[in-house]
């Protein structure tokens, strides 16, 4: 914990980025965070897209520097560039989609060799409204996400459900791993920007 008076930076800005496979609704999430509306049929995404939206986490603000990358297989080794130095991946299935569930694996993997080793993942079962056409259990979400040290959460970007909570609590989880010494705000590839220096009157990143 600072002293008071002591001057710190306070970090400003987290790096996140969407993966999983194409029609998921990573965009559908991403405009549902950032503009509080749903758009039926989005085009698909090329290459990546960049977005942004600033939170309050315990009176902070924190700028939330989100790229949503193309889930086609095409672009799949050109976005690996834009793991490095996330702070934060949030990685979405469809849960009326088997096979996007069979692939989140995967996509971890990509994640877990580009990324910095202190990302902070959560694996959200998207088009949870959609419950009738589930394939995918909760059950079996939160397993693997247990397996894997993950976050997770089923969401719905039409409804708002989960969204906002699911970004937050990254945001959130990011503070707490800076405020324990997980995460040096200075490192290079920490997927965090600093403010100007201020004075601390208590404590970490979130105090």
């Amino acid at each position: 914990m600072e002293r008071p008076g002591r001057e710190v930076s306070w970090p400003q800005a987290f790096k996140y980025i969407t993966i999983g496979d194409a029609g998921v609704g990573k965009s559908s999430l991403l405009l549902q965070f950032t503009d509080q509306r749903f758009q039926p049929e989005l085009n698909p995404t090329i290459g990546c897209d960049f977005s942004m939206r600033i939170v309050n986490i315990d009176g902070k603000p924190i700028k939330l520097q989100i790229w949503d990358t193309a889930g086609l297989e095409l672009f799949r080794s050109f976005n690996k560039s834009f793991y490095r130095s996330a702070a934060v991946a949030i990685l979405v299935c469809d849960i009326t989609r088997r096979e996007t569930f069979d692939h989140v694996a995967g996509w971890l993997d990509d994640a877990v060799e580009a990324a910095p080793a202190n990302l902070t993942t959560i694996l959200i079962g998207n088009k949870c409204d959609l419950d009738s056409r589930r394939t995918v259990s909760y059950e079996e979400g939160e397993n693997f996400a247990k397996a894997h040290g993950l976050f997770f959460m089923e969401s719905s970007a039409k409804t708002a459900q989960n969204v906002e909570e699911a970004f937050t609590m990254a945001a959130r989880t990011v503070c707490k791993k800076i405020e324990d010494g997980v995460l040096d705000p200075s490192a290079k590839f920490a997927g965090l920007k600093l403010l100007a220096p201020e004075v601390s009157r208590g404590g970490g990143c979130c105090s």
